[in-house]
């Protein structure tokens, strides 16, 4: 390889999901997984081992607990403070210094778990509400001094149930439901006045009652549901969201989900006709679209739990319980806007944490044994980070591979150094002569030899390898034009017999910036889809000019990569 001096472009295409390279490239957000679990910590902790636990977790964020003090001095943490009880702001400022103290390469999505626990406010309670917004407020204070990407918000009745209507409390449901919404808007006023452009995440936004979202009346059911106010309160929150704000819709119902199910769960998540949007108030319909994203919840004890277990996961059919969570998180962060948090109980991603107090019987006698995740269910890390960064992830292993001088490159005549008459050796070619193409492929020599195409108005030099579904591989190549000449590298399939397959899952790598003398990269990974027998390299260029269009391609690699 003559391996020219270029710049690199990374393109992630991951699981299920065939993205273009150009989409890719965009200014839009990558897929991020977030770390959630019984072994969660608070800023302490991250202060003092933060490098350690960036090296061992293949996420993009944590959640994380924060502490300090009520005003009566009394200890005062996120994980149950949800109450009348107010807290005293400047003893966060400890946790403030914890968080400015971390220099973060990798955790850039960090986010202030807020449990709705104890859950002991009464709705008509002014003063109590007057204190949870605070409270809140002091959180989004936090999150900006601190540089974390926002709250995340746990609904779940861990305590008393909030969000369920009482006849007891001598109001009625709708007089409740106005209260809920009243109180959602202060809370978000508080947050918002702090720091309007967090991101505030939750454990489920209006997926939490999707089933009376399905209903003609869903009042009907909200009211003899365990969380029949949360949509109330979820409008209240709308009423006064900045626009700045991104919500994340986490729905944690996603550890139930299989493969191409959550694809269907999303669209209903998003779908202004679908059961989540018939909970949201009209006039919030418009901003909770443009502001929502859809994110899910993935449980990991389900690949680690006994069989008989009412949370288990059997094996992939023909494989292992490892292929099936690779199949399933693969879908759940292509079917999902950013976020995907992975949670687990019964062990932990931090050499340095031991399970200590509450709970610690439980998960030393469960079948995790409070171990490590790695040492649980071996391959998850890595599985883990091909999934989070596929490109990231084949760079590494090939990295790895190339010192150990086990680096194979599969590509053939991939240096472009053999020729056969005139044309490289190892390669196809196919042009586009029935709309007027009348290019010229030939061998150059130049830097031992390359593949030159001139004036080429659509034609490109074609190489095919046997893959089986499943599989993925890097491919990268290096590329130097001349005049209107457009290079990209596309990677398409056939079956086994030659025939054309999985169009849906064709893949376009498109050049970077130039570098040493004009070459530039293009770069990837792809997964071989169902159906597919055989991997098509097409190094393709199209020419808009007069005459005098010149495209070289060189340094063609391709590398078996993951876990498969």
């Amino acid at each position: 390889m003559k391996r020219h001096g270029v710049i690199a472009v990374g393109i992630v295409l991951c699981g299920f999901c065939m993205a273009s390279a150009e989409a890719a490239a965009a200014t839009g957000p990558r897929k991020k997984l977030i770390q959630v679990g019984w072994d969660i910590v608070d800023t302490a902790f991250l202060r003092e081992h933060f490098a350690e636990m960036e090296a061992a977790g293949p996420f993009d964020g944590v959640l994380i607990y924060v502490k300090g003090k009520r005003i009566d001095g009394k200890p005062a943490n996120t994980s149950s403070g949800w109450d009348g009880a107010r807290w005293d702001r400047a003893s966060f400022k400890e946790a403030i210094d914890d968080l400015r103290a971390c220099r973060f390469t990798q955790f850039t999505d960090n986010f202030i778990r807020f449990n709705c626990t104890p859950g002991t406010l009464d709705w008509g309670d002014d003063a109590g509400w007057q204190a949870l917004a605070e409270k809140a407020g002091i959180l989004a204070w936090v999150c900006k001094a601190g540089g974390l990407k926002g709250i995340c918000l746990d609904p779940e009745s861990y305590g008393e149930k909030q969000f369920q209507y009482r006849a007891a409390s001598g109001r009625s449901f709708g007089q409740t439901t106005a209260l809920a919404r009243r109180r959602g808007a202060e809370v978000m006023r508080a947050i918002a006045a702090e720091h309007p452009s967090m991101t505030l995440m939750s454990f489920w936004l209006a997926s939490m009652c999707m089933n009376a979202g399905r209903a003609a009346e869903p009042d009907d059911v909200l009211i003899a549901e365990t969380y029949g106010l949360w949509p109330a309160f979820l409008n209240g929150m709308l009423d006064s969201v900045p626009a700045s704000m991104v919500l994340v819709d986490g729905n944690e119902n996603g550890y139930y989900i299989e493969g191409a199910a959550y694809y269907t769960v999303a669209n209903k998540m998003r779908n202004l006709t679908g059961p989540a949007f018939a909970l949201i108030a009209p006039p919030n319909r418009a901003k909770y679209r443009a502001q929502m994203q859809v994110g899910f919840g993935f449980y990991l004890d389900m690949y680690i739990n006994p069989e008989g277990n009412q949370y288990y996961r059997g094996p992939k059919e023909g494989g292992t319980r490892l292929d099936r969570l690779r199949d399933n998180l693969a879908a759940a962060v292509d079917a999902s806007d950013q976020y995907v948090w992975v949670y687990g109980e019964q062990c932990r991603w931090w050499p340095s944490f031991e399970f200590s107090g509450w709970g610690r019987e439980r998960v030393m006698q469960s079948a995790g044994k409070g171990r490590l995740w790695e040492e649980a269910l071996p391959g998850l890390t890595r599985t883990l980070a091909e999934i989070r960064d596929p490109a990231e992830a084949a760079r590494a292993q090939i990295e790895a591979a190339r010192k150990a001088g086990k680096l194979v490159n599969l590509a053939r005549n991939g240096d472009f150094a053999a020729k056969a008459g005139d044309l490289p050796a190892e390669f196809g070619t196919w042009q586009d002569t029935e709309a007027g193409s009348k290019g010229k492929f030939l061998w150059d020599a130049e830097g031992g030899g390359c593949g030159r195409l001139e004036n080429m108005a659509n034609g490109c030099f074609i190489q095919k390898h046997a893959a089986k579904p499943g599989q993925m591989y890097y491919v990268e190549a290096t590329s130097r034009n001349e005049g209107a000449a457009v290079p990209s590298v596309m990677v398409r399939w056939q079956t086994a017999q030659d025939a054309w397959v999985r169009w849906d899952s064709d893949v376009v790598l498109t050049f970077g910036a130039a570098g040493e003398g004009g070459w530039r990269k293009a770069s990837g990974v792809v997964v071989v889809p169902k159906g597919a027998g055989q991997l098509v390299i097409l190094l393709r260029v199209r020419s808009f000019g007069s005459g005098g269009d010149v495209c070289l391609f060189d340094d063609l690699e391709l590398y078996r990569v993951g876990g498969r």
